[in-house]
């Protein structure tokens, strides 16, 4: 995810197979794992990206999303824009490298998105395809550590530090969360390139909502702090079922499954 995490049900709650060093921080994830269904449906979110000189274009897509042997399976599938609708992405999440595809309809043809390209933006907005995974799974990839407690929106935080493996190849030296020590959903993602936050998801403690027992943050904000845009995710809809077929996670299939 996984609930973007995720950030957002899918995209902004923690989860992963990272590997912590100290028996805090594995209690912060463990936490936060329990928010988390072993499949789940976003039957719709919404995607406000607006640029640096506040044009908007407002974007509208589903997510499905599985666990496999503990390793995340995503596919978006968009709705609107009509030059955008049935534009697919889809990310497999390895043990090693993460495999990823995006199909769009105008070129007809599924493409594999390697390298440089897994920072290119997806569908235009402020997130990268690299970002899909880092908010799914925020926290996975690198070794942790809980940093120290804080508050934020006057509430008692848990902030995790994630250094990135080298092999991830990831854009961002370094991933901060402040994590909600009541609901173990994460408020706040700052992204560094450097010594430098480059990119920041962060949400409000009022969005923060829950389904059959899960918590998950409905709505936050990613921006780009030196381009100086931002896209707003809202998410309607969520649920969890654990017959999601198996095509919307296959490259041979994710493009044509509904």
């Amino acid at each position: 995810m996984k609930r973007l995490m995720l950030p957002l049900a899918l995209l902004f709650a923690l989860h992963g197979t990272a590997w912590a060093q100290d028996a805090a921080a594995n209690k912060v994830m463990d936490c936060a794992r329990a928010n988390i269904p072993q499949a789940l449906t976003i039957k719709e979110f919404d995607l406000t990206a607006v640029d640096r000189v506040g044009g908007t274009r407002a974007l509208k897509g589903r997510i499905y999303a599985i666990r496999e042997n503990n390793l995340l399976r995503a596919m978006i599938k968009m709705v609107a824009p009509a030059d955008l609708a049935r534009s697919s992405f889809l990310l497999r999440e390895g043990k090693g490298n993460d495999d990823m595809w995006i199909y769009l309809p105008a070129l007809d043809r599924v493409r594999r998105i390697t390298g440089a390209s897994t920072s290119g933006p997806l569908f235009g907005t402020d997130i990268s395809y690299s970002d899909v995974k880092q908010m799914e799974n925020a926290f996975s990839g690198g070794d942790v550590h809980l940093e120290k407690t804080d508050t934020l929106q006057n509430r008692p935080m848990n902030v995790l530090r994630l250094i990135p493996d080298k092999h991830e190849d990831s854009r961002y030296s370094l991933v901060r969360g402040w994590i909600d020590q009541k609901t173990c959903v994460p408020l706040q993602v700052d992204f560094y390139e450097g010594s430098e936050v480059r990119k920041r998801l962060l949400g409000d403690a009022a969005d923060i909502k829950q389904d059959n027992g899960h918590w998950y943050l409905a709505k936050a904000k990613m921006t780009d702090l030196k381009d100086g845009t931002h896209t707003v995710l809202s998410i309607t809809g969520v649920t969890s079922d654990d017959r999601l077929s198996s095509r919307y996670f296959s490259s041979q299939t994710f493009s044509t499954a509904e």
